[in-house]
């Protein structure tokens, strides 16, 4: 009885490796300096979360080994607005990706924002960062609504957006965008 509990026991341990290994996965990674970014990346992976069937990974740039880049179905990319333009980590991460053979090529992505005021340059740093995944061969999404067409952005610090807490407009946009990809990765790996 022991031996066939303890034989149970591994059938269902790794039968439950091997379906969660199968399971698509959305690598969201981000640089934040200030921790807004990382506010905004943690409501993309909650949308990405709200759907059944999807692994997510979330990792600051640093976090990310190639592998996991590669294997992921789905890739989206955060960064703070600096100077009109996304963070130079962002950058040099981004400029890291293997290109030989397009290995990123037909992958889904997306990005997601934050400026420090309104019209600093969140929807130019949002496609430069797509601009950045077409060149690699990805497809790239926005978000559910009309209003984060080029993904989700945040503004953290002038006007009514100067509180401690991020604005729930943005975050809702941020979650939505995590499910519109993860959504989408479901209906493409049927």
């Amino acid at each position: 009885m022991k031996q066939a509990l303890t034989l149970l026991s591994l059938f269902l341990f790794f039968g439950f490796q091997a379906f969660s290994q199968n399971q698509p996965t959305v690598l969201i990674t981000y640089f934040s300096q200030s921790g807004n970014t990382k506010i905004l990346a943690e409501a993309v992976a909650e949308g990405a979360k709200s759907v059944e069937g999807i692994e997510v990974k979330l990792l600051t740039i640093e976090e990310v080994n190639p592998v996991e880049l590669l294997e992921a179905e789905a890739i989206i990319v955060g960064s703070p607005v600096y100077n009109g333009n996304p963070a130079p980590p962002v950058l040099e991460f981004i400029n890291s990706w293997p290109f030989e053979n397009r290995p990123l090529m037909d992958k889904l992505g997306a990005a997601f924002v934050t400026g420090g005021g309104i019209s600093i340059g969140e929807e130019g740093v949002m496609i430069d960062i797509l601009r950045a995944m077409l060149i690699h061969g990805m497809i790239v999404m926005g978000g559910e609504e009309v209003e984060a067409a080029f993904g989700a952005s945040a503004i953290t610090g002038e006007g009514p957006f100067e509180n401690e807490k991020m604005e729930d407009i943005f975050l809702k946009k941020a979650f939505g965008l995590g499910k519109r990809v993860a959504e989408k990765v479901i209906q493409i790996s049927k």
